[in-house]
């Protein structure tokens, strides 16, 4: 029975997105993205839609958990239904036990979303409003393509390769946000009745919580990335689990608690469907965030895809291609690092010829962006403008006009190109 209510509950937010989308539109609610609590109210003061759901879900998280998480959010649904697929298809993943599930999300959710934004509101003046209606819902929502890869690749092939919920326990940086109310949440599964090791909890879990091996060392659930679900407790044979309330003075916290179990996931009745990787942890971690930021941004790319392929590769190289031959491995590994430094190049290239260029130093922007039109198989036409004025500043008029053509190609209708073309033509004669 709250299994089907469950699946209710999501597939009423889906209805709810898609009318939200495509019928109701942003004239009286923007975008509803647990990003503009901080893109919108941590950095400017402004309180939208999306500011007051992350308000809503950190209040309602320190009394029930992370019950959004279960029963509200879309991308969790899309990875529980992934899971079925692979089920039904007779595919079965390992899920994966790693420190990285606790320290990959908290960097995602500082480096991208809590400093820039906090640091700011610091540097600029601050002041609190209200704008139900902005921003508009697609404004920080990736295209067609690349929003249609993002579900694939942090929807489904992140399940296959890491297991249940994948994206959830690796990256999500609205889950990292979320962890410390759920540490001291009210409400928690907790140990009710006797034990039977059968493990049945830990196997139906979503999102790969040993539930047997924490209530019997801690008579309750203390993973932080526990959804609320109920999953566990409605389908323990023995009834030994129920979601209850506890006085928060009763509670007994402990260090270890919240630490990362390495005695879990070990029992024979699991043990198969669990794969410990604890030992190539911060090589994974390193080469996650090496690869994610060398692609991050690039062909339009936001954080979760850019990270996801990150670590879905480096899992691939340092765990997945273990089962190949030794040369086949080190082949793969040497395409793989030469397709990101490739990127890594291109990205780096970006960022200095762009400084460069604002700084005025015009020659060595000009060999950076160079690099980056010969390099980046996606044409941005504003480079090419970008080394058009460069080009003209510095009289190089041949140069300027190649690059305010191929500006113009790109983006026909855009009137800076065809404005370019002009000036040099009469400076040329």
């Amino acid at each position: 029975m709250v299994h089907k209510l469950r699946i209710s509950s999501l597939i009423f937010i889906h209805i709810l997105i898609l009318l939200h989308v495509y019928y109701f539109g942003s004239e009286t609610i923007g975008s509803i993205d647990f990003q503009e609590f901080f893109h919108s109210f941590i950095k400017l003061g402004v309180i939208n839609a999306g500011g007051l759901l992350v308000i809503f879900a950190f209040l309602f998280t320190l009394i029930f958990g992370r019950f959004f998480c279960g029963w509200a959010c879309h991308f969790g649904a899309i990875q529980e239904f992934s899971w079925y697929i692979l089920k039904k298809l007779n595919i079965n993943p390992q899920t994966i036990d790693s420190k990285l599930v606790t320290i990959l999300p908290f960097i995602i959710l500082l480096n991208f979303y809590l400093i820039p934004n906090i640091y700011y509101a610091y540097q600029n003046d601050w002041s609190l409003s209200i704008a139900m209606n902005e921003p508009e819902i697609w404004e920080f929502l990736p295209g067609f393509v690349i929003g249609t890869l993002t579900f694939f690749i942090d929807g489904f092939l992140i399940v296959y390769f890491l297991g249940k919920k994948g994206f959830c326990r690796f990256i999500c940086p609205w889950g990292a946000f979320l962890k410390i109310p759920t540490s001291l949440a009210l409400f928690k599964v907790r140990k009710t009745g006797e034990c039977t090791h059968c493990h049945v909890c830990t196997s139906e879990c979503p999102i790969g919580i040993d539930v047997s091996y924490e209530i019997n060392t801690f008579d309750k659930v203390v993973n932080s990335n526990c959804t609320s679900c109920m999953n566990c407790t409605s389908g323990c044979p023995s009834n030994a689990l129920s979601y209850k309330f506890s006085n928060p003075l009763n509670e007994e916290y402990r260090l270890n608690q919240f630490l990362t179990k390495n005695n879990a996931y070990t029992h024979s009745n699991i043990s198969k469907t669990f794969k410990k990787i604890r030992k190539s942890d911060y090589y994974l971690l390193g080469l996650t965030l090496l690869l994610g930021f060398s692609i991050d941004s690039l062909y339009g790319m936001g954080h979760f895809m850019a990270y996801g392929i990150g670590l879905i590769i480096s899992y691939i190289i340092l765990e997945y291609s273990k089962k190949y031959s030794k040369p086949s491995r080190l082949l793969l590994t040497v395409l793989f690092i030469s397709i990101f430094i490739w990127h890594g190049t291109v990205k780096y290239s970006i960022w200095n010829g762009i400084k460069l260029y604002n700084q005025g130093d015009y020659n060595s922007s000009i060999s950076n962006l160079e690099r980056v039109v010969n390099l980046y198989p996606k044409k941005i036409g504003r480079f090419h403008i970008i080394l058009s004025e460069m080009y003209l500043d510095s009289n190089r008029f041949e140069d300027a006009l190649e690059h305010a053509v191929i500006a113009k190609e790109i983006n026909p209708e855009h009137i800076a190109p065809k404005q370019l073309i002009e000036i040099i033509n009469s400076k040329r004669n």
